[in-house]
C-alpha cells in the first residue's frame, strides 16, 4: 500500500543577514529510499560550494546562506533538481529517476519488494531505471529488459520475444495498460522469431511486470504467463525535451503540463531506425534486416478530484527491402514486406470514494501486413482488427476484504492469404486465405481475506469465444503466510484458457473450425525470505498440466518404427493432439537499492514432458531450456557515472523435429526434440555518464553518453532458422541455423531540455 510524503523545500524566509549553514536530505521520489553520493551545488553571489550526500542522504553545508541562493542536486539516472534556498528550515529534497512521472512528493512503498497483485505467487518487476540499463544501447527494447528476470528463457539476439517456463510466447500474454496486445512488434509477418522489436519506448514505461505462473484472474486468454507494461505520464511541472541518439535509431520524447494548475499532462514520442543498414552490413546477406518507425502519445486529465481521463495512442510501421539480393533469393523468399500496427486507448477512472475505485476502457486494435517475392508476386496479405471494451472495480468493503472484478469483450477480424508459387513453370501451387469475426467475452470476480500474518485469496475468470469451444471458467486460489520476521510462504493453484487464433478455425486446407481451446492447470510454491530491508531470497516450485495444445502433428516428416520414411501430406490439419507437463523450480537472490550494488542471481530448472496423441511420439517441448542463468547488477559509483552489467546462460531449446546427428549432417529420426543448440552465454557491460548545466533564460539541459558492450566475451551463438526439406531415398534433412551477435560495441547520448526547473 502506498501512501505521500509531501515534498518540502521552502517554508521560512530568510532574515538579510542570512542564517550559519544549510543541511538537508536527498530522497528517492520511487520509493522514499535516502539517496547517498548525489551531488550537491550551492551557489550565493556568484561564489559555489560543492557537497556530497552521506550514505543516509545528509548533506551540510557549512558557511553562511543568503536570500537568493540556488541549491542544485544531480544524480546519474535521475533529473536534477534546483531549489531557491529562501529559509534556513531542513531541506527534504526529491531526485526524479530518469524514467518515472515527475512530481512534486516522494512515494513510499511498504517495501522494494512488496507484492503489485497479491494473487500471484510468481510476480517479477522491473522498475523504470532496471528497465532503461536492461533495455540494451542498441536496440532499447522493453521486452528485451525482461528476458533478464528469472525464469525467463531467451536465446535469439534478434527477437523480443521468450519463453516462460517451457511455454511458447504465444501463451504469455502482453498486456498495455490493461489492454491484451495482439502482436505489437516491429517485424515481419511469419518471421517473428527471425526478427523483432517491440513498439514501446523503453522511456515511456513507469514499470514492468511479469506473472510467470498462476496467473491472477485479471489477465484473459493465455495459459503460460502475463506480462503487463504500465506507461507513466507525461510532466505536470514543466515542459521538457529529450533527444536520444544512438547507433541504430533516434527518437524525441516531449512531455509538459496540460494546464498551469497541474491538472493534466501531455507526452510524445517518436521513434526512427537505420538498424536495417547496420544489420546488412553486419551480418548474413539473407537476414531479415527490416527498418522502423513509431510514434507514441499520451493525454492526461483530472476533471476533479474523483475523475481522471487518459487518452494513448501508438503507430508503429515496419518494412525489408532486400532488393539487393533479389537475384539469390528462391521464388518463395520474401524480397519486401511491410507491418503496420496502430492502437488507441481512451481510459476513464473514477474514484467515488477511497475505498472505491472504478476503471474503463475502450480501445482499437489494428494490424496490416504484406509480403512480395522477387517477382512481385504476393506471398501473404494479413489485415487484424480488434474493438475492445474493459471495466474493473477494486472496492475494499472493509480494511481486511479487498474485492476485485471486472468484465472484458473484445470484437476480432482477421482475414488474409499465404501463396507459395512453383519456378518452372511459374504459377501459384497453393493459396490459403481465411477470414474470421467473432466476440470474446468474459469477467472474473476475486476475494481476499487477510487476518495477522494470513491472507488468502479465491476467485474465477468466466470466458466465452461466439467462433470456438464452450464457456469456460477458471478458478484461482491463493494463500500467503508470514511464518516468522522476514519469512513468508506463498502457494497458488489456478486454471487458465486460451482460444483458438481465428486464421487457425478458418485458414483454407489447413484449418479447423472445431479447434477446442487450450488448457492449463497451474501449481505454485514459493518461500522467501528478507536479508535485511532491502535483500531478498526466494524459492519458486512450479508445476504446469497442459491439454488440447493446438498443433500440425502431420506437418513433420519422420522416420517410423519399420524403417520407412514419413512425407508429410500437403495440407496437415490443426488439431488439439499434444498434453504435457512442465515442472521445476527458480532461485534467484535480488537486492534493490539506489545506493549501493542492486540487481539479482538466479538459476531456473525446468523440465517438460509432451505427448502427442496422433503421432505417439513422447518429447521435450520445443521452448524447453533445462537450465537458465540469469544476473544483473548496477552500482551508481559518483554523482555522474553509473555502471551495470547482465549476464545469461542457457542450455538452450531443442531443435524442433525428428532429427538426428551423424558428424556434421542431420537426418530424419523416429525421434522429436532429442537434439539442443549449443548452450548460449551472454554477457553485455554498459556504463552510464551524467553531465548537467543550467541556462539563463529558465531552462536547464542534462546529458547522459551511453556505453555498452554486448557480448563482451564474443562467444559465438546460434539459434535455429528454418527446415528446408529432406532427401525421400536417404532420410538426410536439411535444417538451416543462424549466427546470433558478435561481440558488438554501441554508443547512444541523451540530450534532455526542461523549462522552468525552479522548485
Amino acid at each position: 500500500m502506498f501512501f505521500r510524503v509531501g515534498l518540502v523545500i521552502l517554508s521560512c524566509v530568510l532574515p538579510a543577514s542570512g542564517v550559519p549553514g544549510l543541511t538537508g536530505t536527498v530522497r528517492d521520489a520511487a520509493g522514499g529510499e535516502r539517496l547517498a553520493r548525489v551531488k550537491l551545488t550551492l551557489s550565493c553571489g556568484g561564489h559555489e560550494k560543492e557537497a556530497r550526500s552521506d550514505a543516509e542522504g545528509r548533506f551540510v553545508f557549512e558557511h553562511e546562506v543568503g536570500a537568493g541562493c540556488v541549491l542544485q542536486a544531480a544524480s546519474v539516472g535521475y533529473r536534477a533538481l534546483r531549489v531557491e534556498v529562501k529559509g534556513d528550515a531542513e531541506l527534504e529534497l526529491a531526485l526524479t529517476p530518469d524514467t518515472f512521472t515527475r512530481r512534486e512528493q516522494v512515494s513510499v512503498a511498504a517495501g522494494p519488494f512488496e507484492a503489485i497483485e497479491q494473487s500471484s505467487a510468481s510476480e517479477r518487476v522491473l522498475t523504470g531505471a532496471e528497465i532503461k540499463n536492461l533495455a540494451a544501447v542498441l536496440i532499447d527494447d522493453p521486452l528485451r529488459a525482461a528476458q533478464a528476470l528469472p525464469g525467463i528463457a531467451s536465446s535469439n539476439d534478434y527477437a523480443a520475444q521468450f519463453a516462460v517456463r517451457g511455454a511458447a510466447f504465444q501463451r504469455t500474454g502482453i498486456y498495455l495498460d490493461g489492454v491484451l496486445m495482439h502482436s505489437p512488434f516491429h517485424t515481419v509477418q511469419s518471421q517473428e522469431e527471425t526478427g523483432s522489436l517491440s513498439i514501446v519506448h523503453a522511456d515511456l514505461v513507469d514499470e514492468l511486470v511479469v506473472h510467470a505462473g498462476a496467473v491472477p484472474t485479471a489477465y484473459a486468454d493465455r495459459t503460460a504467463g502475463a506480462l503487463d507494461l504500465r506507461l507513466r505520464d507525461g510532466s505536470r511541472m514543466a515542459p521538457v525535451v529529450r533527444l536520444n541518439v544512438g547507433v541504430a535509431a533516434s527518437g524525441l520524447v516531449a512531455e509538459g503540463p496540460l494546464t498551469k494548475s497541474g491538472r493534466g499532462s501531455w507526452l510524445a514520442a517518436v521513434r526512427k531506425s537505420y538498424l536495417q543498414y547496420l544489420l546488412k552490413k553486419s551480418s548474413a546477406g539473407d537476414t531479415l534486416a527490416f527498418g522502423f518507425f513509431d510514434a507514441e502519445g499520451r493525454l492526461t486529465y483530472d476533471l476533479d478530484s474523483r475523475n481522471q481521463l487518459t487518452l494513448s495512442f501508438m503507430d508503429g510501421s515496419s518494412d525489408l527491402d532486400r532488393s539487393e539480393k533479389k537475384n539469390t533469393l528462391g521464388i518463395n523468399s520474401i524480397m519486401n514486406a511491410d507491418y503496420h500496427t496502430t492502437l488507441a486507448n481512451l481510459g476513464w477512472r473514477y474514484a467515488p470514494s477511497s475505498s472505491l475505485m472504478l476503471t474503463n476502457r475502450m480501445a482499437w486494435i489494428r494490424e496490416r501486413a504484406g509480403n512480395r517475392n522477387n517477382r512481385d508476386l504476393p506471398l501473404g496479405e494479413a489485415s487484424y482488427g480488434e474493438w475492445v471494451a474493459n471495466s474493473s472495480l477494486v472496492w475494499n468493503w472493509s480494511s481486511k476484504t479487498p474485492l476485485q472484478a471486472g468484465t472484458s469483450f473484445r470484437r476480432l477480424h482477421d482475414d488474409g492469404f499465404s501463396a507459395q508459387y512453383n519456378f518452372n513453370p511459374l504459377a501459384v501451387r497453393r493459396r490459403d486465405n481465411w477470414r474470421a469475426t467473432g466476440l470474446r467475452g468474459g469477467g472474473y470476480l476475486e476475494q481476499s481475506w487477510s487476518n495477522g500474518p494470513l491472507r488468502l485469496g479465491a476467485g474465477a475468470r468466466f470466458d466465452g469465444y461466439s467462433e470456438s469451444g464452450p464457456v469456460a471458467v477458471s478458478p484461482h486460489v491463493s494463500a500467503t503466510l508470514r511464518v516468522a520476521r522476514g519469512t513468508q510462504v506463498q502457494a497458488a493453484w489456478s486454471q487458465a484458457i486460451q482460444y483458438a487464433p481465428p486464421m487457425l478455425l478458418t485458414i483454407e486446407n489447413t484449418g479447423n473450425p472445431y479447434l477446442l481451446p487450450e488448457r492449463a492447470n497451474h501449481l505454485v510454491g514459493a518461500v522467501e525470505q528478507s536479508l535485511g530491508d532491502r535483500t531478498r531470497l526466494r524459492a519458486e516450485w512450479f508445476q504446469r498440466d497442459d491439454r488440447d495444445l493446438i498443433a500440425q502433428p502431420l506437418r513433420e516428416p519422420r522416420m517410423l518404427s519399420n524403417g520407412t520414411i514419413f512425407v508429410p501430406p500437403a495440407a496437415p490439419k490443426y488439431l488439439n493432439s499434444v498434453h504435457g507437463r512442465a515442472r521445476g523450480f527458480e532461485v534467484f537472490l535480488q537486492r534493490r537499492t539506489a545506493n549501493r550494488v542492486s540487481g539479482w542471481i538466479s538459476y531456473g530448472y525446468t523440465k517438460t514432458s509432451m505427448h502427442d496423441g496422433v503421432t505417439g511420439a513422447t518429447y521435450a517441448a520445443d521452448y524447453e531450456q533445462r537450465h537458465t542463468v540469469n544476473g544483473y547488477a548496477s552500482y551508481r559509483i559518483t554523482p555522474t557515472i553509473n555502471l551495470s552489467g547482465r549476464y545469461s546462460y542457457g542450455s538452450n531449446f531443442p531443435i524442433p523435429g525428428f532429427l538426428r546427428q551423424q558428424d556434421s549432417l542431420y537426418y530424419l529420426s523416429d525421434q522429436r526434440n532429442v537434439l539442443r543448440l549449443p548452450a548460449y552465454h551472454r554477457a553485455d557491460l554498459r556504463l552510464n555518464k551524467s553531465f548537467h548545466h543550467e541556462t539563463a533564460r529558465g531552462w536547464s539541459w542534462r546529458g547522459v553518453l551511453y556505453v555498452e558492450v554486448m557480448n563482451l566475451t564474443s562467444h559465438e551463438n546460434t539459434t535455429y532458422d528454418s527446415f528446408n526439406g529432406f532427401n525421400s531415398r536417404t532420410g538426410q534433412a536439411y535444417p538451416t541455423f543462424l549466427k546470433l551477435f558478435p561481440i558488438v560495441p554501441a554508443a547512444g547520448l541523451m540530450l534532455e531540455w526542461e523549462r522552468g526547473a525552479k522548485r
